[in-house]
């Protein structure tokens, strides 16, 4: 098993609340953006020094980002999220070639904690479970074994501001981790 790290930064996510700035604090709130993503992997000891691993970063740009949450005031909320984490390319032992890729998407579930200010900005910290969802395309070179489609639970946790623009809108940047074990490495 291969422990992994998805880092998901989230420059601009667009956030719609029926409550952003109002009195109580409290509510739903919708929001979607677009993430770049990276993805680091070791293996779990030395013994398995030339595991596959990887390539540095997604072969694709722009992923989505999709959350929905409550605020129960203006210092505790839980949030749901949907990642789409990206495709990797995975590469043989000496790094020369490349013998399948994979795609793999997280879903979170966090409770969060921070400030909401009267002037419209608010931080706030997230910490949480995850379930990772990858789909492996191995190249007739790499033997797979076990399923194509796995699923992994892991954890979450993240930092994000925001500004709500008025009570119905708000932007905001975030970085999340999420730290996974794939079975199949």
């Amino acid at each position: 098993a291969m422990k992994l790290s998805a880092l998901i930064a989230a420059a601009s996510l667009f956030c719609l609340s029926h409550t952003a700035l109002a009195a109580e604090n409290s509510g739903i709130y919708l929001g979607a953006g677009f993430a770049s993503n990276d993805l680091a992997s070791s293996c779990p000891d030395g013994y398995f020094s030339s595991c596959p691993s990887p390539s540095s970063g997604p072969k694709d740009d722009g992923h989505y980002r999709l959350v929905v949450g409550y605020d129960f005031d203006k210092h505790f909320g839980i949030e749901a999220g949907l990642s789409n984490l990206g495709a990797y390319r995975v590469k043989n032992s000496g790094g020369t070639a490349s013998i399948g890729e994979f795609k793999a998407s997280a879903f979170t579930l966090a409770l969060k904690g921070g400030n909401t200010f009267s002037n419209g900005f608010a931080i706030f910290g997230k910490l949480g479970l995850a379930q990772v969802r990858t789909q492996y395309s191995p190249l007739a070179s790499w033997t797979l074994v076990g399923s194509t489609d796995q699923k992994s639970s892991g954890f979450v946790g993240g930092v994000s501001g925001q500004y709500n623009i008025n009570e119905h809108v708000g932007f905001r940047i975030s970085m999340e981790i999420i730290k996974y074990t794939d079975e199949e490495f």
